[in-house]
């Protein structure tokens, strides 16, 4: 309970303002021998959390306005010491105050009201009494617990509109017995009633409020005529809605007359008509800002709007990003055409030879002579030696022309220069390979983000679903169990349920929010991520829709004999949307730089999986980033990534050994004849789909187990194997290598799906 030093001033406010509506149930009275129904209301705010000593007062004070007797005090007081006691004894005892309790505790607080009024009136008005205070507690409770502990800007449900028509019901009937020398306050909140009810209220919840309103007074006398007067009155009003505001305030008048003077609905005199009009009045000259305001204030939660916006948000995301998607298309489309070459290849030989000349001629005082007698371009005299130290044959001055080796009196130095043209012009088209290799990853990787990009617009354009029955059902389920849930949002996608719930701070950890969830979804859900705070002592909770199968794994490695590192390197990680990624890589060799080869090419693949590339384009990209960094070093990798929603496995091969999939009542084998990933420039991976069933597992292998056993000893081993858990699989394929005389670094991860 809060200090009363917490409460704001608007707080206080409320509690001062609650004296009427206690004063209006105290006067509801349907006979003068029935006492009203202001204990209902009373207990239901002790009920809802409202502070004890301020709402005390107000409830005693209402109470005495409306019966200043020695028997309405008594019904004043008498709650508020059984009332107060209870809350004392609960306290002690560290238990809370529940409904059924605190309807019992207000039966008993009228005992002495029975008691001394047993004398004056009879035994049936008695019971009477007790029955409509306790059906009028179970309907103030409701709605009191919707308005005061989940806030008014929330959809009401069905029960709570229901006990919100009764509670209006019955203060309306206590403002119909409101008489002051003739005048009535009941026809003048009618006459605003009716007119708000018409322009800042559905139809249906505008029908509902003015029947209510209708049916306090026809409950006072008796008299359905009030009734269906107030229900023509909105009627009529909404009729003439559109044509402006005045015309429907001419409407409630003009309905009114014809009720009360042609059909006799009630007494119609002067002081009638000057209160509806009053009413109707004080409504039609609100500012519009104001009157445009209301159905926000009142009747709408704002949930719709929110939702419109997330639509058209993810309408112009979707648009942004495939845009993005475009442009890195484009700039692939850049990057894999070249605008020149860089060098000409159509004739290696006549490049070369012209090549040698100029180191071997620019400076030769003989060069004069020699293009006389040959022309200008005599690099044609060493097309031939250059041809042949480009096909890697060691050259001589007996593969010179007789003309050269007539007259060039330099020949050591030009046999020189035509081995350093071969290995300059070698080096410069190994460079030119690399460009063109380092071009072609860049525009693969272009196209790589271009389809993630483009992957991901596609996800934010798939169809969303909001659901409002099941978001207001979920509300109201939750408050039955003392969870206070002022927003709800739940939308589905796929097939499956996304939930967004917010609460208060202290049901955040309650179980039944949980099994309330599941319940109403009739899904199992699980929460994503921690809960948030959002201020106001209330904290958000996501929730999704639980993988439809899990996973267990087991692993084991054992490194060679004399090794300082094992070559083999392994990883299960979780992965996005659900899906579970494992994989070998085995490293060329055995020791550090195994390790390292291996772990380099694991990192690069498992952060291309995380960012939501597609397999074999990844293994492209990576295939050719090893080839750059080395030509001497690669790698097997073998990898599985296993849906856990459809319970399909994914296997991705290069270089990798068999895999296995250990079955109820088989072993099936996952063959592979790829080439290790890092030892051609073009990856061609096998990829293999396996249907999967509850209770198989997967094993993947390196292969130091591979060799020692053989496909068909694995195989063998894991038919025979009485287990079925992954661990346990693991190591007995680890143990039975191990005795056969494993001869290289040896590795088994096993994925069991439950």
């Amino acid at each position: 309970m809060k200090k009363l030093s917490n409460y704001r001033d608007g707080d206080i406010f409320l509690y001062l303002l609650s004296v009427l509506p206690f004063f209006l149930c105290a006067n509801a009275k349907i006979d003068e021998n029935v006492m009203g129904l202001a204990l209902g209301l009373y207990v239901a705010l002790v009920y809802c959390r409202c502070n004890f000593f301020l709402i005390s007062p107000m409830y005693i004070a209402g109470c005495a306005l409306a019966d200043s007797s020695v028997i309405g005090l008594i019904y004043a007081i008498s709650p508020v010491v059984f009332l107060g006691c209870a809350k004392i004894l609960h306290y002690a005892f560290a238990k809370p105050l529940n409904m059924i309790s605190a309807n019992i505790f207000a039966c008993i607080s009228l005992m002495p009201v029975f008691i001394l009024d047993l004398g004056v009136h009879q035994l049936p008005y008695v019971i009477t009494t007790l029955v409509l205070n306790q059906v009028f507690c179970y309907c103030a409770t409701v709605i009191c617990y919707a308005l005061v502990v989940r806030g008014v800007r929330n959809k009401l449900s069905p029960d709570e509109i229901l006990g919100g028509a009764v509670a209006l019901t019955v203060m309306s009937l206590g403002l119909y017995r409101c008489n002051a020398f003739g005048f009535m306050p009941y026809f003048l909140v009618t006459g605003w009633v009716v007119m708000a009810c018409t322009h800042s209220f559905s139809l249906s919840a505008g029908t509902m409020i003015c029947f209510a309103i209708g049916a306090g007074g026809a409950a006072a006398d008796i008299n359905l005529s009030v009734c269906a007067a107030v229900v023509a009155m909105f009627a009529a009003a909404c009729g003439f809605k559109k044509l402006g505001i005045w015309f429907s305030f001419a409407a409630v008048m003009l309905t009114d007359l014809l009720c009360g003077v042609f059909f006799n609905a009630y007494d119609y005199d002067i002081l009638h008509v000057v209160a509806l009009g009053l009413g109707a009045l004080a409504f039609a000259v609100l500012p519009r800002k104001i009157k445009a305001k209301m159905p926000v204030y009142i009747t709408d939660n704002g949930l719709s709007s929110a939702k419109q916006m997330v639509k058209h948000n993810r309408s112009e995301v979707f648009a942004r990003l495939t845009g993005v998607a475009k442009v890195f298309y484009e700039m692939g489309d850049c990057f894999g055409y070249r605008p020149s070459d860089a060098f000409n290849d159509k004739s290696p030989s006549q490049t070369v030879a012209k090549e040698i000349m100029l180191r071997t001629c620019a400076n030769c005082p003989s060069r004069a002579v020699c293009q006389a007698a040959l022309g200008s371009d005599i690099s044609m005299l060493f097309e031939g030696v250059a041809s042949a130290s480009l096909s890697g044959n060691r050259v001589s001055s007996g593969d010179l022309p007789a003309f050269i080796n007539a007259r060039c009196v330099n020949i050591p130095a030009l046999l020189s220069n035509c081995v350093q043209s071969v290995r300059d012009y070698n080096t410069r088209r190994d460079n030119e390979k690399q460009y063109e290799l380092s071009q072609q990853i860049v525009a693969e990787q272009m196209y790589g983000v271009g389809r993630l990009i483009s992957n991901l617009a596609d996800d934010v354009n798939r169809g969303i679903n909001f659901d409002t029955s099941l978001e207001q059902k979920l509300i109201e389920e939750l408050s039955y169990c003392n969870i206070v849930c002022t927003e709800s949002v739940m939308f589905s996608k796929d097939g499956d349920f996304f939930l967004n719930l917010t609460v208060r701070a202290d049901d955040v950890q309650k179980r039944a929010l949980d099994e309330i969830v599941n319940k109403v979804l009739h899904c199992s859900m699980q929460r994503n991520g921690n809960p948030q705070p959002v201020g106001n002592g209330k904290s958000t909770i996501s929730f999704c829709a639980e993988p439809r199968y899990g996973a267990i794994y087991g692993e084991a490695t054992v490194r060679k004999d004399g090794s300082t590192e094992n070559g083999d390197v392994k990883s299960v990680q979780k992965l996005g949307g659900d899906k579970l990624f494992f994989a070998i890589c085995d490293g060329m060799g055995s020791g550090n730089d195994a390790h390292d080869g291996s772990n380099a090419t694991l990192n690069m693949v498992e952060n291309f999986y995380k960012a939501g590339f597609e397999g074999e384009n990844v293994l492209n990209m990576i295939n050719r980033l090893l080839m750059l960094r080395s030509k001497d070093s690669f790698s097997a990798l073998d990898l599985c990534v296993i849906d856990l929603r459809r319970a399909v496995a994914h296997f991705v091969k290069l270089g990798g050994v068999q895999s296995f999939i250990k079955r109820a009542d088989n072993v099936e084998t996952v063959n592979s004849s790829a080439l290790p990933i890092g030892i051609v420039e073009e990856a061609v991976p096998f990829t293999d789909n396996k249907l999967l069933s509850s209770g198989d597992t997967v094993i993947l292998v390196s292969d130091g187990i591979a060799d020692s056993l053989g496909a068909d000893g694995i195989s063998l081993i894991l038919s025979r194997a009485e287990t079925s858990q992954p661990q346990e699989l693991c190591d007995m394929l680890i143990s039975q290598a191990t005795k056969r005389g494993a001869k290289d670094d040896s590795t088994v991860i096993a994925v069991r799906l439950v």
